[in-house]
């Protein structure tokens, strides 16, 4: 015979208090999160918990009471500021007339957030793991950097995809029927942003070193790398380009990169 399930009653409402008490930890979290952005940009990437927590102006037990460890408070600090990076990309992606534009504020963007501050750059890289890596591709990213990744690149493909010049240059080498000459744009949009990351990688070593070239030339440097397939020789015009574009037949020679400059 089969049993009755008795129907649940109607859900108790969320006590105000636990309310306030959960809004007063997510705010707290927050405060804790800016004061270790600072303690680490002033201390470098090896600082301690102890350390961290004694110029926060708080005890060490807080920071573990929020994040565990070392490497929970760089994942926390690491996910808090790519947030906010992504919300100034996309605004690059939205003030943007045409494909330069758009490329040179995404990635300008990025390196103007690892200038500021190389250590936070590095503590949020060396101890949380940020990565890439997923068990396969349509799974979530294991990692905050992995979803920054995937949103980056879902902006470049959305651009693309809509300046028809631009998408069907970028696949029209591969033979038709081919599975990437359908996915090929997805793929170049996520090699751009890895391109990206290891060039702003080596380029924040370099200046450890002194010997970094100017921000806005790396930046003119790579938006020339990655829209080399749509402005070389014979392509149409992207998306915006000006009705007095040079002939597109006619070669621009590529800006050097200029020698390093020692301290």
């Amino acid at each position: 015979m089969k049993q009755e399930v008795p129907a649940s009653g109607p859900r108790r409402p969320r006590d105000g208090r636990s309310t306030r008490w959960a809004e007063h930890r997510a705010m707290r979290r927050i405060e804790l999160l800016i004061k270790a952005r600072g303690a680490i940009h002033q201390l470098g990437p090896a600082a301690s918990m102890g350390e961290i927590a004694q110029l926060a102006g708080t005890s060490k037990s807080v920071f573990y009471r929020y994040f565990h460890d070392k490497q929970g408070l760089s994942q926390a600090l690491g996910e808090f500021l790519l947030e906010r990076l992504e919300g100034k990309i996309s605004d690059a992606a939205r003030r943007a007339r045409d494909d330069r534009e758009l490329v040179h504020g995404m990635v300008d963007a990025y390196l103007v957030m690892v200038q500021r501050s190389p250590a936070i750059h590095e503590f949020v890289t060396s101890y949380s793991g940020l990565g890439w890596s997923r068990t396969e591709e349509s799974a979530a990213p294991t990692s905050s950097l992995g979803a920054f990744a995937d949103h980056v690149a879902s902006l470049l493909l959305q651009n693309f995809t809509d300046s028809e010049a631009s998408s069907s240059l970028l696949t029209g080498t591969l033979e038709p029927g081919s599975p990437m000459r359908r996915e090929g744009l997805s793929y170049w949009a996520r090699a751009v942003v890895g391109m990206v990351h290891s060039v702003t990688e080596k380029w924040r070593h370099a200046q450890l070193e002194g010997e970094a070239p100017d921000r806005a030339v790396v930046v003119d440097c790579l938006t020339d790398w990655i829209l080399a397939p749509v402005t070389a020789p014979g392509a149409a015009p992207t998306r915006g380009a000006p009705p007095n574009t040079p002939d597109p037949q006619t070669p621009r020679a590529a800006d050097p990169m200029p020698p390093r400059r020692r301290a």
